[in-house]
């Protein structure tokens, strides 16, 4: 069977971000292979050895000294790199403002655990990559799905937390197709300096481009063979107010008839 490993990376969230972005990279076993070849050779025309958009923004780290045509033509090759051989490319955009009316704020149960922003970025990433795989399931046996983050992140306790509790859903009903999550140093891994850029791009994306400019856009076509597909997702207030809705009746304990049943009520009425 095949097996598929999910990349994820943020973007935005440093104090007075209007939006919270997670990008991701999603591909089978040989495709990364095949990715990671593509990706040492860039490095090796380019120059440079760690993607950090930051750093690459700034001209700071590998990129030092490089001027704008130099730029242009990594970034460049990087997004054709990145445009074909993989399964899927993604991203989340979560409004920060809609996150604290629509989801964080407002009367809940100490039961329920609402997710952080990087938490919720996360589980609609997750989802999305379990339907994809799901989708190529072969004679009803589904490919495994493994996920990587990057290491010392401070909210990947709270990703660590959905995952676990995403798989123990599913295997209560058969589906063991989650496998493992795991941490990697970016600095050393290409698939997640990838997914730094994919979150970066589409944060840059959504500051420049209003939504109402965004729906113009022509609807997705079928994505032609050996194209990497690309999905942005941008949950509405609704979508938030519906989430929010669900964790808490999740964590809602499920209340008992602790009536007495008519037998029970009939023998005691029975004279000793």
């Amino acid at each position: 069977m095949f097996i598929f490993t999910g990349y994820l990376d943020e973007s935005g969230t440093h104090d007075g971000s209007p939006a919270t972005v997670m990008g991701g990279l999603l591909a089978r076993a040989e495709q990364w292979e095949r990715w990671e070849k593509g990706f040492t050779r860039l490095q090796e025309k380019h120059g440079f050895q760690v993607w950090h958009s930051k750093k690459f923004k700034k001209k700071n780290g590998d990129f030092k000294g490089w001027s704008q045509e130099q730029c242009l033509a990594l970034y460049s090759d990087l997004t054709h790199l990145n445009a074909r051989g993989l399964t899927e490319a993604m991203a989340v955009t979560l409004n920060n403002a809609d996150y604290e009316k629509h989801y964080r704020n407002g009367p809940k149960s100490n039961r329920a655990r609402l997710d952080s922003k990087y938490g919720l970025c996360f589980r609609i990433c997750l989802y999305h990559f379990v339907r994809l795989v799901f989708q190529r399931r072969h004679r009803k046996k589904v490919p495994l799905l493994h996920i990587v983050l990057e290491a010392g992140h401070n909210n990947y306790g709270d990703a660590e937390r959905i995952f676990l509790e995403v798989k123990k859903d599913f295997e209560k009903h058969g589906n063991y197709m989650l496998g493992t999550i795991t941490k990697a140093a970016k600095d050393s891994c290409g698939q997640l300096m990838m997914a730094d850029f994919a979150a970066h791009g589409e944060y840059v994306v959504g500051r420049h481009i209003a939504d109402s400019e965004r729906q113009k856009l022509p609807p997705s076509t079928k994505i032609p063979k050996g194209m990497t597909g690309w999905t942005n997702i941008r949950p509405t207030a609704e979508e938030l107010a519906k989430e929010r809705a669900d964790r808490i009746k999740k964590a809602t304990p499920k209340r008992t008839n602790s009536r007495p049943s008519k037998t029970a009520d009939a023998s005691e009425e029975q004279p000793s």
